[in-house]
């Protein structure tokens, strides 16, 4: 399995003698009678306009024994459309048309391409016995995803613990998909896109046909979706690999994979059942399911389907003492020498705003107080020493406003103690 970024044929047609000898010596590592197959993540529209700009895909005229084959999945703009309108669907309060409005969206439709494409990598390699060349336009999104899945379907490994971290931080951080351009850089809003969230929802339909297969459950890909937007560690931030050594995150900030394995227990999946078996998902969209574990978490129906019962806003101190309410937690953290933080699973809603949180409306931690806000109502960066956070991080108005008096006039009695599990936010 090879892969790439597009070649720069352009409408002239040109090619590279080394290109093709480097391909013509990379056969020769798989079977001696494969052939190469390549796969174009783009449509065959979409490849052919790359052209006017200089890009372009493979004159398989070329490349000797070689066939090319387009896999129809669409670029980061329509995901970005795609999940703005899965994300308006999922907030919404009726129940009208529900189905017809979820097939609008086009988000199943777009995990089926998805799986397809990396099925067919995993049937050229394992049955045809072939080679593969993978590439999309640039290498680094819709290549990362067929790459990742189709190893996933193959090997194994893959589906342990231990080989899935691996495969995200080979395939994914090690090959430079952009996750801080994708999640959401405030100052390229064109670039966002949720190619890696479409990645997990695709290991979550095949963990939903292959139920035992994978050595671990859909916790740790709720856990993983979760923290790729909060921020909490180092594992997702910057565009490539180069940019976090340069800014030596390695070592100033934590891995999530570390704290996927403080709670991993929970995590494993009970009826695991080893096999060295390739698998192949049904890839129609009949055998496909919203993902409503991550994407309805916050919904009124799927919370009663839980037993979730408790009152909105309503939360327990990190003893377990009697329920307190969002003001008295900031009474209570202000008034102590420790910093309590709000219980994630018991907090619904924003403590400010008291809008309804949701997959798409993220909550978030005041380092300050402990509450949790909204993004919105948590915009405001500090630093807090004496907390050990010496980079600015997110804190509320509320403790902004005070932090921020007490510094203008010099009021070094606000004294707090570190006493949770916490790290730098860069």
């Amino acid at each position: 399995m090879l892969r790439c970024a597009q070649p720069l044929t352009g409408a002239a047609g040109k090619h590279s003698r080394e290109d093709e000898l480097l391909i013509q010596e990379s056969m020769k590592c798989g079977p001696p009678d494969g052939n190469l197959t390549i796969f174009d993540a783009r449509s065959f529209s979409a490849a052919t306009g790359n052209k006017i700009m200089g890009k372009g895909t493979e004159d398989i005229t070329n490349y000797p024994n070689t066939r090319l084959t387009y896999l129809d999945i669409p670029n980061i703009h329509a995901v970005r459309e795609s999940f703005e309108s899965l994300k308006t669907l999922c907030l919404s309060s009726t129940s009208d048309k529900w189905f017809s409005a979820l097939e609008n969206t086009q988000w199943l439709n777009y995990i089926s391409l998805i799986l397809k494409g990396a099925t067919m990598i995993a049937r050229c390699l394992k049955l045809q016995q072939g080679n593969v060349l993978i590439h999309c336009s640039d290498g680094w999104d819709r290549t990362s995803q067929l790459t990742s899945l189709s190893q996933l379907l193959m090997d194994p490994y893959f589906r342990t613990v231990e080989g899935f971290k691996v495969l995200i931080e080979k395939e994914w951080l090690s090959f430079g998909h952009k996750f801080q351009q994708r999640l959401g850089h405030p100052l390229l809003p064109h670039e966002r896109s949720p190619i890696f969230l479409q990645f997990l929802d695709c290991v979550h339909q095949i963990m939903w046909q292959y139920p035992n297969a994978f050595e671990f459950n859909d916790s740790l890909l709720l856990r993983v979706a979760e923290h790729i937007n909060t921020a909490w560690f180092g594992t997702f931030l910057c565009n490539c690999d180069r940019e976090r050594h340069n800014l030596s995150l390695y070592a100033t900030t934590l891995s999530l994979w570390a704290h996927i394995d403080t709670d991993l227990h929970s995590m494993l999946n009970s009826d695991f059942t080893e096999t060295k078996k390739t698998i192949f998902p049904i890839i129609n969209i009949r055998r496909l399911r919203l993902w409503e574990e991550y994407f309805l978490t916050f919904d009124p129906t799927h919370m009663a389907q839980q037993g979730h019962a408790e009152e909105h806003g309503v939360t327990q101190t990190a003893s377990d003492g009697p329920k307190a309410t969002p003001q008295a937690a900031l009474t209570q953290s202000w008034a102590t020498d420790t910093v309590v933080w709000m219980s994630n699973d018991k907090t619904l809603d924003c403590c400010f705003c008291q809008q309804r949180f949701s997959a798409f409306r993220r909550k978030h931690h005041c380092r300050a107080c402990g509450r949790i806000f909204c993004n919105d109502c948590t915009k405001r960066r500090m630093a807090l020493s004496h907390l050990g956070y010496f980079q600015p991080v997110r804190v509320c108005d509320e403790c902004y406003s005070k932090l921020h008096g007490a510094q203008n006039t010099k009021d070094t009695d606000v004294c707090i103690t570190y006493n949770i599990i916490g790290w730098n936010v860069l």
